[in-house]
């Protein structure tokens, strides 16, 4: 269905609460009820826009990206395309940072991201793509495509035109040095939209120590250092994504306002930076879809718009220590007991409390729960696993509603049908539809290398005292073909999902055959009942 406030696709399970018939669905995933409100997703200029359902395209989108970005990223991105898709190499280097170096190169060095914009463009083509060489990658790009989204840039993104402006004050001989400065908040606490260029950036002469901002970004003239951009400045991702904001629009900033509603019972004023990088991940028919559609560049966007949500949050963590009364923990005053004045091992410490989640404490809480109802209960009856599967109906519908790729360039989607999905299993466990009422559950989600989520369940039944035999596990637990005939629907799904192989001789290259042997011990003979070996 449709959110009534930002027209988002959302599913029906994702609603809060329990609305009468008289009362519409609240949502809070995609506009916090309404909330959240930022300028609507223009079309994408030309040949973007007719570009972005090319093949082509899609498989290069990155590296692209790469070449036109005027930032570097703290990260290590690995370029590789493989026949299938999948994850990409992606390794954030300490916090998460984009870097940005000076207008022009040192001297006898070669020009990078956006001194590609000012230094000898008359060869701007040859510079980008030897610029690629340099690096581990081995894919070759498209030349005319470049061309085109270099020319597409000067058109239509602000920024691209603030560099470009720089080069002609540059050519023009003058012999001035100069700078730019990327202007941080123009106007505090307005809602941006499209800028125009003045609006992000101005040009210095001379001194700009003494008329740049507090977080204002200036680029000197020609310098050797790179210097860090912080993820609060409305221009973090611009700069580094120009293919998927091809206008220079202005990202988040921390004083983005709420749109009151009259449902909202939120003091707060302004919203959060989760808040607009989930508004911006929504799928709105209404509204262009140039970030939904980019496939991979989208996957990297994600990490990046992720990494910066938690360093958000730690900042928070880092600011508030006393409200978190950090300094109680026992560690800290074990330190000082101890006499432990090392500097390698102290230095200053942070302490992370529980509610931060995948955090030390968090960690340690959740284990001492898990173990503390194992005490009580003994141990667990069933152990129950399931597995997201990208082509359910939710995805592929919702794929099909605004002409998608496949569920693997939208691993958000993948994850709200998995929750959804699980959440509705879980409800099913508590009121016995399968198995007896339960007296305890336990469960948690990891991560598969392929990128899906996967729950590992716990259950504790109630009044269930005997040991496990192999009538009760055949009472519980099939480990039969379906017949094909009989039930075809079982048939398929255990051939499709529950069967191993073909390994052995029919495939020596499967993934588990090691010394021409499978690993699993497969094949296996068939037996006609359940037993139960020592372990």
């Amino acid at each position: 269905m449709t959110c009534s406030f930002c027209n988002a696709l959302v599913w029906k399970g994702e609603a809060i609460g329990r609305p009468t018939h008289s009362s519409r669905k609240l949502f809070t995933i995609c506009c916090q009820q309404g909330r959240v409100k930022l300028p609507p997703v223009k079309e994408p200029p030309s040949p973007l826009k007719e570009l972005i359902d090319t093949p082509t395209y899609r498989k290069h989108n990155r590296l692209l990206n790469s070449l036109l970005a005027f930032t570097s990223m703290g990260a290590k991105i690995d370029h590789t395309v493989t026949g299938t898709p999948g994850p990409f190499t992606f390794r954030v280097h300490g916090q998460n940072h984009h870097r940005m170096g000076s207008l022009f190169p040192a001297d006898g060095k070669p020009p990078q991201f956006l001194q590609l914009y000012i230094y000898d463009t008359a060869n701007e083509v040859e510079n980008r793509m030897k610029s690629m060489s340099r690096g581990e990658s081995k894919v070759k790009v498209d030349e005319k495509i470049l061309e085109q989204l270099i020319k597409m840039l000067d058109l239509n993104n602000h920024l691209a035109q603030t560099f470009r402006h720089a080069r002609d004050r540059y050519e023009s001989g003058t012999g001035e040095e100069f700078n730019i400065r990327l202007i941080s908040q123009k106007q505090r606490g307005r809602q941006y939209d499209l800028p125009s260029a003045d609006e992000i950036a101005s040009l210095i002469v001379g001194d700009f120590n003494l008329h740049s901002g507090q977080r204002d970004v200036v680029v000197q003239f020609k310098s050797l250092s790179l210097q860090m951009i912080s993820d609060l400045h409305p221009l973090f991702m611009s700069l580094q994504y120009p293919l998927l904001f091809p206008y220079g629009e202005t990202g988040y900033h921390p004083q983005i306002p709420y749109c009151p509603t009259v449902e909202s019972r939120v003091k707060r004023e302004t919203m959060t930076m989760r808040e607009f990088y989930s508004y911006q991940l929504q799928t709105r028919m209404t509204e262009g879809m140039i970030l939904i559609k980019s496939g991979r560049l989208l996957h990297q966007y994600i990490v990046d718009a992720y990494t910066a949500t938690e360093q958000e949050r730690l900042r928070f963590v880092i600011l508030n220590q006393k409200k978190l009364r950090a300094d109680l923990y026992n560690n800290i005053c074990d330190a000082l007991d101890r006499g432990d004045t090392d500097a390698k091992s102290i230095g200053t410490r942070v302490i992370l409390p529980s509610s931060f989640t995948a955090g030390p404490q968090y960690m340690s809480e959740k284990y001492h729960d898990a173990i503390a109802i194992c005490r009580w209960f003994g141990n667990p009856h069933l152990f129950i696993t399931v597995t997201a599967n990208p082509n359910w109906d939710e995805i592929s519908e919702h794929l099909e509603k605004y002409g998608g790729e496949s569920a693997n360039s939208r691993p958000d989607l993948e994850v709200r049908a998995f929750k959804l999905r699980l959440d509705e299993l879980m409800r099913d466990f508590k009121v016995g539809t399968f198995f007896p009422i339960p007296e305890a559950v336990v469960y948690t989600i990891e991560f598969q290398k392929r990128g899906l989520p996967h729950a590992h369940i716990l259950l504790w039944f109630r009044g269930f005292t005997q040991e496990a035999t192999p009538s009760i596990i055949d009472h519980y637990i099939s480990a039969e073909i379906p017949d094909r005939e009989t039930d075809r629907e079982g048939f398929d799904l255990v051939q499709r999902h529950m069967i191993h192989g073909p390994c052995g001789d029919s495939r020596k290259s499967s993934p588990c055959m090691e010394k021409g042997k499978c690993t699993k011990n497969f094949p296996k003979p068939f037996a006609q009942e359940t037993s139960i070996d020592k372990s």
